[in-house]
């Protein structure tokens, strides 16, 4: 659930050989370089809670300066509502944090089963959502509210009178945002529009909650909103309909994105299409999302919001909205931005033939490249050092492996910068920090996924000996004692050429959580 829960489903036809050029480009690089000394990283499997799995929401704060990690793990315990399982093993999946070690659950409101985090600030407050034990007497599906774990303690932060809401970003101010369900009927009920977020038959408000008090922060001009980022500064960025008004091209009114802030929804406006929505911001007020253009107005509004041609990655400063182009493709898609202004994510090339991670900075998109013998990439995190973690996808797409950048340098194979040992293929970066620490999915040979975090090595260190040395150290695998009940998540998908279905499960969205697929 990047903090917005998009559903990308539809298959991305086969890597043709139109895009090896590129790859062999990326190898040519990869090949001047591989004189350069490397950076290696110690392994941490994170492990579960008593089940399978465990993983964490893709493009959000999910690890702190401080290198705490929060995320979501199965249990050991059956889902006691098996007709709507947050996993496909059916289990209920706990919250959990990870901080030096330590593994702790973190729980799920009074009565409910299932608990799901999306981001943690300085000060270890951690959001996300919660079932609460209840059935919507509207749907008949598990309930669940946008949450907050703070001090120890488990927080409902309630809802304008629906059944479901969650929290979607925090900020170092204790400061919370999200969407959640009023009372009213909603004609457009938003299953899937806003996020993938399935939330019945009523109109879906954004809030910002501080000082335990929930506030609706209104609408542009239609019956629904959600808030999707806030940042230290307090502005906040989401996506509102403007109007009741149907527009042909998606049955439903235009949608555009938005900065909020001095008690005030500002419309950023799109490209020119009908369906605009807000992703990240940086502290410096820098807003990225997608947009539909002006020819096909009605991309981005699908189930598979991501990869629909005429749907491009957009860049707001300061009243100025720009779109970031393609690398000769008709879609690109913006996955995260620093402070300095520099955006990384995916485009498509000519003919919509594969995708490619890339960075842009000053106006400029680069293409990142693949790894040798791949034919696709993405780039998913960003620090301020210019470190870009992402995957390389192999041809036939049935295999992705995570990738580092280095200063826009060759892709390195992360499982190649860590001990051997672990039995895990590392697959899916989320973040990297500013300390280098990476925070990503792993896969196990019979396709459980666990989460990892990867901490640079220190000179000497245990652990982080080159693997051309012949040690025989291994990596740290469920070494971190579990301070209470056991959990896990979803399994990655299986091999496809598919770049848009292999979305879909990178953000673990929960069935009860999503709306119609079409």
């Amino acid at each position: 659930m990047r903090p917005r829960f998009l559903v990308h489903l539809t298959l991305l036809a086969a890597f043709s050989a139109l895009a090896i050029p590129a790859q062999l480009a990326a190898q040519n690089n990869q090949d001047h370089n591989n004189d350069k000394k490397q950076p290696r990283y110690k392994l941490v499997d994170i492990g579960t809670l008593g089940g399978a799995n465990s993983g964490n929401n893709g493009e959000s704060i999910i690890a702190n300066h401080a290198g705490t990690v929060t995320g979501f793990a199965e249990t050991s315990t059956p889902d006691p509502n098996p007709a709507f399982c947050f996993n496909p093993d059916c289990l209920v999946s706990h919250a959990f944090q990870w901080r030096e070690g330590v593994l702790t659950d973190l729980g799920s409101l009074p009565g409910g089963g299932s608990s799901f985090t999306v981001s943690i600030n300085s000060q270890e407050q951690v959001v996300g959502f919660s079932q609460n034990g209840l059935l919507d007497p509207l749907t008949g599906i598990p309930e669940f509210v946008a949450t907050v774990w703070q001090d120890g303690g488990v927080i409902d932060l309630g809802t304008f009178g629906g059944a479901f809401g969650l929290a979607t970003m925090n900020n170092n101010r204790q400061q919370v945002v999200g969407c959640t369900s009023s009372d009213i009927p909603d004609p457009f009920a938003p299953t899937g529009v806003f996020y993938g977020i399935g939330t019945g038959p009523q109109q879906l408000r954004a809030f910002r909650w501080q000082g335990k008090q929930l506030q609706d922060l209104g609408t542009l001009g239609g019956p629904d909103a959600c808030g999707v980022w806030i940042n230290d500064r307090g502005q906040i960025a989401g996506a509102s309909f403007t109007n009741s008004i149907v527009n042909p091209a998606t049955g439903l009114p235009t949608l555009d994105p938005f900065l909020w802030e001095n008690e005030r929804m500002l419309d950023l406006g799109t490209l020119g299409g009908t369906v605009g929505f807000a992703e990240l911001m940086n502290n410096r007020g820098q807003v990225i999302g997608i947009s539909s253009l002006a020819e096909e107005p009605g991309a981005c509004i699908t189930a598979a919001v991501f990869g629909t041609p005429g749907c491009h990655a957009f860049l707001w400063d300061r009243g100025i909205l720009t779109d970031l182009g393609t690398l000769g493709g008709n879609f690109s898609i913006p996955n995260w931005i620093n402070e300095a202004g520099e955006i990384v994510g995916v485009a498509s090339n000519q003919n919509e033939q594969t995708v490619f991670g890339f960075v842009w900075k000053k106006g400029v998109m680069t293409n990142l490249g693949t790894l040798p013998g791949d034919c696709g990439s993405q780039a998913f995190g960003l620090n301020s050092g210019g470190q870009v973690v992402g995957q390389s996808i192999s041809c036939d797409g049935s295999t992705n492996r995570a990738v580092l950048w280095e200063k826009e340098g060759p892709a390195l194979d992360l499982n190649t910068l860590v001990n051997p040992g672990s039995g895990l293929l590392l697959t899916d970066p989320k973040i990297v920090n500013d300390a280098g620490e990476i925070v990503l999915e792993g896969l196990l040979s019979n396709g459980d996924a666990h989460s990892v975090v990867l901490i640079p090595c220190k000179e000497g260190e245990e652990g982080c000996e080159d693997a051309a040395e012949g040690t025989s150290s291994r990596a740290q695998r469920n070494a971190a004692p579990i301070t209470k009940s056991p959990t896990t998540w979803t399994h990655l998908p299986p091999p496809a050429a598919a770049w848009r279905a292999q979305m879909a499960r990178r953000y673990h969205i929960p069935s009860a959580a999503i709306g119609p697929t079409n």
